[in-house]
């Protein structure tokens, strides 16, 4: 086999494997947990894990946390006019107010608003972090100042400081990229293809060992791709059907927790189980 040929046939065999690489997961055993009561169902913000209890919330502070192992329902409420949205910090909640204020189980040194121009809020080991705008803001755990992160409308925090972005490059490719929580950009990491023109991008949450989730919708249909720090796509699938902002979690066991509808309409929590094909 000349040269040029051998060349062509490795670049190929790695493009299969590449594809078969980034689709295993493709195998997919769906199970319903619980349907979500009605008054938090109408008015949802979205969903949270917290080791073996998912936290589903209402924007008027309503809230029930699901026992993922038996699908048990407690109510619950955090007393508040309209809340934009939350996370679980040890079991407890934080919140952004309708007035971009800070509430639940911050820190009290914490500067806590208004941020006029954040929406969501996403909590790590570090601190916190507020998007929604152009900038985002980081607080961490001892900080009495904001630090501003100009420029960066995705954030997504993980351990030990990074954060992740997605970002549209200069070669007009979409970009998923690591940051410090100052702001500097650690890598490129990962860089989508041409064809890879979405719209309403979500990013989050992320796995179990820090992998960035994306959602997004191609082509009328909402995927979700799973982003390792090592450079690779681990999988691509359809998603469920959009219900509210934060309708996707991470269980212990790397599983997915689903928030989608019925065939009644009904909001359910569901698991999505991958199973690797045999063979």
């Amino acid at each position: 086999m000349k040269l040029h040929n051998r060349i062509k046939f490795v670049v190929i065999i790695f493009f299969l494997l590449s594809l078969v690489n980034s689709s295993w997961a493709l195998d997919i055993k769906t199970e319903l947990i619980a349907k979500i009561p009605s008054n938090i169902a109408s008015d949802l913000i979205g969903l949270r894990v917290y080791k073996d209890s998912a936290f589903v919330m209402a924007s008027n502070g309503k809230y029930v946390t699901i026992n993922l192992a038996n699908g048990n329902i407690s109510n619950h409420s955090l007393n508040i006019d309209k809340i934009l949205d939350y996370d679980v910090v040890v079991g407890k909640i934080i919140y952004l107010d309708e007035n971009g204020m800070i509430g639940g189980h911050a820190f009290p040194k914490w500067y806590k608003g208004p941020y006029k121009d954040s929406c969501f809020i996403e909590a790590c080991d570090q601190g916190v972090i507020l998007t929604g705008g152009n900038n985002a803001h980081f607080l961490g755990k001892n900080a009495t100042t904001t630090i501003d992160l100009p420029e960066i409308s995705f954030a997504l925090p993980i351990n030990n400081g990074f954060i992740w972005s997605l970002t549209l490059g200069k070669e007009k490719l979409w970009e998923a990229n690591l940051y410090d929580c100052f702001g500097n950009k650690m890598g490129n990491v990962y860089k989508f293809s041409e064809f890879f023109e979405p719209s309403n991008i979500e990013i989050g949450p992320s796995g179990i060992d820090g992998e960035l989730l994306v959602s997004a919708t191609e082509e009328n249909v909402r995927t979700l791709a799973l982003i390792g720090n090592n450079g690779r796509m681990f999988w691509k699938i359809n998603g469920p059907r959009k219900v509210c902002n934060r309708d996707i979690a991470f269980g212990l066991r790397d599983d997915l927790i689903v928030l989608d509808r019925n065939s009644n309409g009904d909001v359910i929590l569901s698991r999505w189980t991958f199973t690797t094909p045999e063979g």
